[in-house]
């Protein structure tokens, strides 16, 4: 089945114990921007995950996150303009993973009430092309008066960068994430359910 093949994340996460690899095997190299670019480029490995995937979360908690701007990804299906975050790590409340599509999707399902963390040796890197929800933490400053917010490469709130305070602990509730790959990292989650799409 390809989703399968290709979410090699629902396989080696189908288990407690946390796992090496998230959906892009290997890592993510960077690159510095050629002289003239306006948006940085960052290499996938040679295996990037090619299906649609799409992460839902009652609650989501980037810690110690930065965001790094809008970079392109340069993928086996083309290139994409994606946002970057990396994080000391993250948290996620009822952690709900759906890739692929129709009778090829699979999803991936933490137990009720339990939340999976995804941590890396240094950092953990995210690449969404959108994230959506409902904005309740954002470190020390304040929240901006409309908390339910969907953040895209082409749709950039003000509270995202803070230039006196880069880094920070930012937290979502009620969260969806479409994302093109993830850094390696170790991740937990408990008790998971995993299930094909039955046509």
């Amino acid at each position: 089945m390809p989703a399968v093949a290709a979410l090699s994340l629902a396989v080696q996460h189908a288990t407690p114990a946390a796992s090496n690899t998230l959906l892009a095997p290997g890592g993510i190299r960077t690159s510095k921007a050629p002289a003239g670019a306006g948006t940085p480029v960052d290499r996938l490995p040679a295996r990037p995950a090619n299906v649609p995937w799409v992460l839902r979360a009652d609650r989501l908690v980037l810690h110690g996150s930065t965001f790094r701007g809008v970079v392109t990804v340069r993928t086996a299906a083309g290139s994409k303009r994606v946002l970057k975050f990396t994080a000391r790590s993250l948290d996620f409340g009822d952690l709900d993973l759906t890739a692929g599509r129709g009778r090829a999707a699979v999803r991936l399902r933490a137990k009720p009430a339990t939340t999976s963390t995804l941590k890396g040796k240094d950092v953990v890197t995210l690449y969404a092309q959108k994230l959506s929800g409902t904005l309740v933490g954002l470190g020390d400053a304040p929240l901006p008066a409309d908390r339910r917010v969907t953040v895209t490469p082409d749709a950039l709130p003000t509270w995202l960068s803070h230039p006196a305070v880069p880094t920070r602990t930012i937290t979502f509730e009620n969260v969806t994430v479409s994302q093109v790959a993830q850094l390696s990292g170790d991740m937990s989650i408990a008790g998971p359910a995993l299930s094909v799409a039955a046509g």
